[in-house]
């Protein structure tokens, strides 16, 4: 899977984590891409990724130095638990876990999805400000969950697309491909 991450979450990666993205087409392409940033709220690191193809949010609070090293499992464990939280059926969270690849990193930006992205970014902050809740106590799974389960813009695109549904049909047609 692609990261395409912001120059200050890049900064913050070991440098074997880093790794010329593969090319792909297609679906594959698809399922791949994503984006991420590092955000700070109330003090604490957090990564904020976003799904290119269907804006699917995961969110990665409170983490440390030696937590970037294992982003990975961090990204995995999130994904795959905010999407049970979703209510998606198990047998496209199993498609998920089975299509899931080692994290790649590299800068290449897509200005539409960093505005998706500081749109999630602001919602959380007001949120957690709003509701008097500290980010550490926050469950990411279910924080994750409800950030992909609202309407979001794409450019090219002249309706709303729900981020929760748009991914289960990348997954229905990942797992009818497969």
């Amino acid at each position: 899977m692609i990261l395409h991450c912001t120059k200050k979450l890049y900064t913050k990666l070991p440098a074997n984590t880093t790794a010329p993205a593969p090319t792909s087409i297609g679906l594959q392409a698809k399922w791949l891409n994503w984006h991420a940033n590092l955000i700070t709220i109330q003090r604490r690191q957090c990564v904020i990724a976003v799904h290119d193809a269907t804006r699917y949010a995961v969110f990665i609070p409170c983490l440390t130095k030696p937590d970037f090293a294992k982003l990975q499992w961090h990204f995995e464990d999130v994904f795959i638990n905010s999407l049970l939280k979703s209510g998606l059926p198990h047998e496209l969270v199993e498609t998920a876990t089975q299509h899931l690849a080692a994290l790649q990193f590299d800068t290449e930006c897509n200005r539409s999805v960093q505005g998706t992205m500081n749109q999630i970014s602001q919602d959380i902050d007001y949120g957690l400000g709003y509701t008097n809740t500290a980010v550490s106590d926050i469950n990411p799974y279910r924080y994750s969950a409800e950030l992909s389960h609202r309407p979001c813009t794409i450019k090219g695109l002249t309706d709303y697309q729900w981020p929760d549904k748009a991914m289960a049909e990348l997954l229905s047609n990942l797992q009818n491909k497969g």
